[in-house]
């Protein structure tokens, strides 16, 4: 071989085992890029998983109100079950728990009421000669406010009184029909409310009605 083919190759040889180096490092580098994206999106994703599961604070405000409702609607239940007015409506409307006048229609609530009153028992008006005749009714007096029904408690002695002179001018034969006890009714009406300041009744009610005969 001669001097200048030698020279040749020798000058080829260190060109192309750069090249070697240049194409491993090459590969090197793209396999550490690889495994740093790959890294980047393990971490990426493992974060959003993360916050897909976490609990937010509008999360938590929503299960709190939801819990809160529930809780509520059992209370409500309950107060309306032992404690929510459904007998003590009851108690005002037909006098309270005795019946009587005294202690009846005292309710503190704003509406319509019913005092009822402690039974009559009372003389009617007769003819000289003839039996004693007498009629037995209990009466509702339908008022506006507590305060009319507080007001006929309080003032009992002349709420009876002003009821038992109008029964005592009634005969047997005035309380027969419907329109005598109907005007009788009118009659209670317009005596009680010369002399209540609170309110005026708006009905007068009869229970029991009955004449001796």
């Amino acid at each position: 071989m001669s001097e200048e083919a030698k020279d040749t190759k020798k000058a080829e040889a260190p060109a192309e085992g750069g090249t070697d180096k240049s194409g491993k490092i090459g590969l090197i580098l793209g396999a550490l890029n690889l495994v740093l994206v790959i890294g980047i999106g393990a971490v990426v994703f493992l974060q959003f998983q993360k916050e897909k599961h976490k609990e937010s604070v509008a999360d938590i405000d929503a299960h709190s109100e939801a819990a809160a409702g529930e809780h509520g609607g059992e209370k409500g239940g309950h107060g309306e079950e032992g404690h929510g007015g459904g007998e003590k409506p009851a108690e005002a409307e037909h006098g309270g728990g005795h019946g009587g006048g005294e202690h009846g229609g005292a309710a503190a609530k704003k509406g319509d009421q019913l005092v009822t009153l402690e039974q009559f028992t009372v003389n009617l008006a007769t003819s000289p000669g003839t039996p004693p005749r007498y009629a037995r009714v209990i009466i509702a007096l339908e008022v506006p406010n507590s305060e009319t029904a507080q007001e006929i408690n309080q003032k009992l002695a002349p709420v009876r009184n002003a009821i038992i002179d109008l029964f005592n001018s009634k005969r047997p034969a005035d309380l027969q029909g419907g329109e005598g006890r109907n005007f009788l009714k009118e009659e209670i009406r317009n005596a009680l409310n010369s002399f209540l300041i609170t309110g005026k009744v708006k009905s007068v009610f009869f229970s029991n009605f009955a004449v001796s005969s």
